[in-house]
């Protein structure tokens, strides 16, 4: 009990296994009424400078869509499906999500071969 006391916080932070989670946990059990502060910010949320499709799609599907000129969902509905197909780095997973936060219920199925690319 001494041993946990005297180390905290940081150096049971630097235990390894020993993150934020288990430190509250200590706290509860052991440092009543004590809870350690970071003095470090979180990173921010990773978004994409002017797009208003941040926090919509997951970060990766906005990239490429902004790699592509798109950066409202006005653009994204008139490029879709065959527009979106020809961005870089925007495969079948990418147009599904697309599909299933702005056109719900639609699949586009490609002619032929039924494979996206």
């Amino acid at each position: 009990m001494e041993a946990v006391q005297k180390a905290y916080p940081l150096d049971l932070l630097a235990i390894k296994g020993i993150g934020l989670l288990r430190l509250r946990k200590i706290e509860k059990a052991v440092m009543q009424g004590k809870t350690y502060i970071p003095s470090h910010a979180l990173p921010p949320i990773p978004f994409v400078s002017g797009s208003s499709l941040n926090g919509v799609l997951p970060v990766s599907v906005v990239r490429a869509l902004a790699r592509g000129g798109i950066t409202t969902p006005e653009q994204l509905r008139a490029a879709y499906p065959l527009d979106l197909l020809k961005i870089r780095s925007l495969g079948e997973g990418s147009l599904r999500e697309i599909e299933r936060v702005f056109f719900a219920g639609q699949r586009y199925e490609p002619p032929g071969s039924g494979k996206i690319r």
